[in-house]
């Protein structure tokens, strides 16, 4: 059976330590083995609070990192770019103490919309740092995955195709990727074959409707994706996650365009996802 994460985010407005305690409370009673925590805020990361919590409530951690404007690997200003690396390097050392093996999240740029395409010298630069990073990674027991997120959220990885490239570029063994299909369904012409093209190389497969609310409700049919991981023999992390402007604090719901209630509790949003999971005999 594959181990089961929720994003923090499905209940809690940002993270700090007394809104985790409130979404690992929330993960664990509603049937989750991991929680993801978001390492964007270095200063809110409390690493001996937060293991003490995961020990409590059964679960394990899962974290994403982010770059920013002015620490960057995607950069080819390179005091920018070790900045982004200095940056990653730190979110390293936060996952291992909090009990992580797994740092995820678009660690390749900055989140947002770009103004015009990555070139190739960006991508090279994202290259070079994820083997270095890797390194870093596979020294303190951690794998890394690379979310692969529609246009308005980066201009360099959009694509399974795009992340396979980078894969390939890097070469490490530690280095996986993370589909969304939120995401797919914006930019792949045919989710099932990008899955396919994806299962080498993935670690974190995430169930998000076409709209983030609830998991039983959208456009989206997670029927045929699931069957085709289950048929793989995929054994690696599923993922729930889910926004609504009810809940999300003012710097997520601008980031992910949250500006619509679509829930008000996350207990239910949650559910749901176990109920599509335990329909595609992904939770007991």
């Amino acid at each position: 059976m594959s181990p089961l994460s929720i994003h923090s985010y499905t209940f809690v407005p940002t993270w700090t330590t007394a809104f985790g305690e409130k979404a690992a409370r929330m993960a664990s009673s509603t049937g989750y083995s991991h929680l993801v925590i978001p390492l964007r805020d270095h200063a809110a990361i409390e690493p001996a609070a937060i293991t003490a919590m995961l020990e409590k409530h059964g679960l394990e951690a899962v974290t994403t990192a982010n770059q920013r404007p002015d620490a960057d690997i995607s950069s080819t200003d390179r005091d920018i770019w070790r900045a982004g690396l200095e940056r990653h390097r730190l979110s390293l050392r936060l996952a291992r103490d909090i009990g992580a093996r797994h740092m995820g999240g678009i660690l390749y740029s900055v989140f947002g919309k770009a103004q015009h395409a990555a070139a190739e010298e960006n991508v090279k630069a994202v290259a070079e740092a994820l083997a270095l990073l890797a390194d870093d990674a596979a020294a303190m027991g951690l794998r890394l995955a690379l979310e692969i997120v529609n246009r308005y959220e980066s201009n360099l990885i959009n694509t399974v195709a795009q992340g396979v490239d980078m894969m390939r570029r890097v070469g490490a063994k530690n280095l996986h990727l993370h589909l969304d299909t939120f995401h797919m369904n914006i930019e792949e012409e045919d989710p099932l074959a990008a899955l396919e093209q994806a299962l080498p190389y993935l670690a974190y497969f995430e169930i998000d409707q076409n709209n983030r609310g609830r998991l039983d409700r959208g456009s989206i049919d997670f029927g045929p994706m699931l069957a085709r991981l289950r048929t793989a023999g995929y054994r690696d992390m599923i993922g729930v996650e889910a926004f609504s402007s009810a809940i999300s604090g003012p710097e997520v719901a601008a980031g992910v365009g949250a500006w619509r209630n679509l829930f008000d509790d996350g207990a239910v949003v949650a559910r749901s996802g176990i109920d599509v999971l335990r329909q595609a005999g992904f939770a007991a």
